[in-house]
């Protein structure tokens, strides 16, 4: 196996990349990032290729002269600039999801793999929000991502090719730093952990925290599946108030300088509570972190690197 991870530089590509290699994969991780610390640690172990997912014809030549096996889609524009910029949003999130199919489709790639996002649902769902709910996004983020599950669909469809995604909730852990939801997850827990002094101005807000552990976890699950009965899956860790999150992470450090503002309004324009049931039968998929696990982990990894 040779797999192309695009953001491999980013967040979950820096934890999914030395997943791959520790089983015996050869990995071409592609980001824009001139000269990325994130993937210091396996500089030596991997083929790099800078690049911009909006370039079609950087996509192409690494396709075509790296020889891929699988490809793990991580790259992508967030939510913010998205938002700033809709028409460059399509031409990453979107347009490059295209290239890559198309590339993937005239090359034999075996799998595809592709990092969608709960984005794609809106708040007027029933929670827990089923695979199949309604699909009305509240961002363009959201809307670069729904049109990218559709394209998935018409290339299993009409090219053959093994498609398949994962749709992630807050993912949270050391390392993330950019995102909407990582301003009331991983920030306030890098806070806590370096002994600076946090701010919340939404303490009773819900999400579901999954650990960027479990997101691998997920991740090489779906592609390791052998026919599952559909392509796209929600992925849970577990839902918690942000004041319940903080609250561990007090017992585990009683002198955090944490304020909890009250009355403060919900700021994420997602759901927060996801039903995996298909996840959990078609993959065997469920969480190896519990919420304290996971929250001790991240202050010991944040504060060992002080």
């Amino acid at each position: 196996m040779r797999a192309l991870v695009t953001g491999g530089a980013g967040f979950i590509g820096s934890y999914l990349i030395p997943d791959l290699l520790e089983r015996g994969g050869e990995v071409v991780a592609f980001d824009l990032a001139r000269d990325p610390a994130s993937l210091a640690p396996v500089a030596g172990r991997i083929t790099y290729v800078q690049g911009d997912l909006g370039d079609t014809a950087d996509l192409y030549r690494v396709m075509a002269r790296q020889r891929i096996t699988d490809v793990f889609h991580l790259g992508a524009l967030l939510a913010g600039p998205c938002e700033d910029d809709p028409l460059r949003g399509f031409r990453v999130n979107f347009q490059s999801t295209q290239v890559l199919l198309d590339a993937c489709a005239a090359l034999g790639v075996r799998r595809f793999v592709f990092l969608s996002s709960i984005a794609v649902f809106g708040r007027d769902v029933s929670e827990p929000v089923a695979d199949d709910a309604v699909k009305n996004p509240e961002t363009v983020y959201g809307q670069t991502k729904l049109a990218a599950e559709h394209l998935l669909h018409w290339y299993a469809r009409r090219r053959g090719l093994d498609t398949r995604a994962v749709r992630f909730t807050w993912v949270f852990g050391p390392g993330r730093t950019t995102g909407i939801t990582a301003l009331y997850s991983s920030l306030i827990l890098d806070a806590i952990a370096r002994g600076e002094p946090v701010e919340v101005p939404n303490p009773e807000e819900r999400g579901d925290w999954l650990y960027v552990r479990d997101a691998v976890k997920a991740i090489r699950l779906v592609w390791e599946a052998e026919n599952p009965g559909q392509r796209i899956f929600n992925i849970a860790g577990g839902a918690h108030s942000i004041r319940e999150v903080v609250e561990i992470a007090w017992r585990l450090r009683p002198e955090a300088r944490v304020t909890l503002v009250a009355g403060g309004a919900n700021q994420s324009p997602y759901p927060a509570a996801y039903d995996d049931r298909a996840a959990r039968e078609q993959l065997g998929w469920k969480p190896t972190y519990a919420i304290d696990a996971a929250v001790r982990e991240h202050l010991e990894t944040v504060a060992a690197r002080r």
